[in-house]
């Protein structure tokens, strides 16, 4: 093998490497979600959310995990339906409901992290959520976050 080989698939491994120190630093709830048994009465859901700060991306997340499960359960959020609008009135009140049920979540865990190559930063929030809209469940405690 010659050196110009020998040296890219040296580079590629060096890749490779960081890649998995990078996955390996995460939380494992991030890839693997948690899971309930049949009988129980809420979900686990993971959201991401970038923003140039805090706030816009727990926005961003939080809206997220509003529109998934609430189009899971076949229900609109609201008439427009719509990401943007949602994080509008996070980032202004904190407080959204649906148009026709309240759906019960409970935020679990969350791990920042920078964004490479420019501002901001990607949240991940791991989420109890009910499986059936206007019933509160009794969200177990969970405190594997690391």
């Amino acid at each position: 093998m010659n050196s110009a080989k020998l040296y890219l698939l040296l580079f590629a491994l060096a890749l490779l490497n960081i890649a998995n120190a990078k996955a390996e630093d995460k939380p494992n709830w991030i890839l693997n979600r948690p899971s309930t048994d049949s009988s129980c009465m809420y979900y686990y859901r993971v959201t991401m959310g970038e923003g140039n700060t805090y706030d816009k991306a727990y926005a961003n997340a939080f809206a997220k995990a509003i529109l998934e499960s609430s189009w899971k359960l076949g229900v609109a959020a609201n008439t427009t339906d719509d990401l943007q609008t949602l994080e509008k009135g996070i980032t202004e009140n904190i407080s959204i409901e649906t148009q026709s049920m309240v759906l019960p979540m409970n935020k679990v865990c969350e791990y920042t992290e920078p964004l490479s190559g420019r501002m901001g930063l990607r949240i991940y929030i791991l989420w109890q959520v009910a499986k059936y809209g206007n019933r509160a469940p009794n969200f177990d405690e969970f405190t594997n976050c690391e």
